[in-house]
């Protein structure tokens, strides 16, 4: 199989290579072009930039070395129980301007609260609220709001690699599930296991190798 179909193949499979596929297939054309079409013997019709050479050495260092979940986003996670006061969980907001909480009970994974969540439980019972002691409306009140019932997240192993984070977030994208807010990364991928680590979609944003490298 030649070099650009390989590429194409793999491509279509593995997020990784899917990120480097134009920049290869060009490499490819550029390698022919040397090598194979001569205006006269010994003389070629194009030769690398030093840009080029760098750029495929990257990439060859990213596909030999991916870059891993843990520790690129290795972090505290607050997370927080269905008993809680939502108003804790909004003085958390203030101090640390997260906006996704993973809700724990008895460790087991309840579901994730997000800004979003709070917005639309304000939205519909906004009344409600300014009728009660908001200290005594818990999390779990406030969890009732949320459409996507838990699905809205999801977890991977220490061992991940980024460019498998950027595959869940990209197929979320092309499927019916709703919205990927947030990725919670434990040693194995299990829900009950300890957080290492949180990825949010602007942390994907910022992180992923696209064209610039890492």
């Amino acid at each position: 199989m030649g070099f650009s179909q390989l590429v194409r193949r793999v491509a279509r499979n593995d997020s990784m290579f899917a990120q480097f596929e134009d920049d290869l297939l060009e490499y490819a054309e550029l390698r022919n072009a040397i090598v194979h079409e001569l205006v006269e013997p010994e003389q070629v019709i194009a030769e690398p930039h030093e840009s080029v050479v760098e750029r495929i050495e990257q990439i060859a260092d990213i596909v030999e070395r991916p870059p891993l979940v843990i520790p690129k986003f290795q972090r505290e996670v607050y997370s927080v129980e269905s008993n809680d006061s939502i108003l804790d969980v909004m003085a958390l907001v203030r101090r640390y301007g997260y906006t996704q909480f993973p809700v724990y009970d008895d460790g087991e994974f309840v579901g994730l609260l997000t800004d979003r969540c709070i917005a639309r439980w304000l939205t519909f019972e906004l009344e409600k609220v300014m009728q009660s002691v908001i200290e005594d409306i818990s999390v779990a009140e406030v969890l009732i709001y949320d459409k996507s019932r838990g699905e809205n997240v999801c977890f991977l192993p220490q061992s991940a690699t980024i460019f498998d984070a950027y595959r869940e977030f990209e197929r979320r994208m092309i499927t019916d599930y709703p919205r990927l807010e947030a990725i919670l990364i434990t040693a194995t991928g299990r829900p009950d296991e300890t957080l290492l680590g949180i990825i949010t979609p602007w942390d994907m944003f910022r992180h992923m190798p696209l064209n610039g490298g890492i």
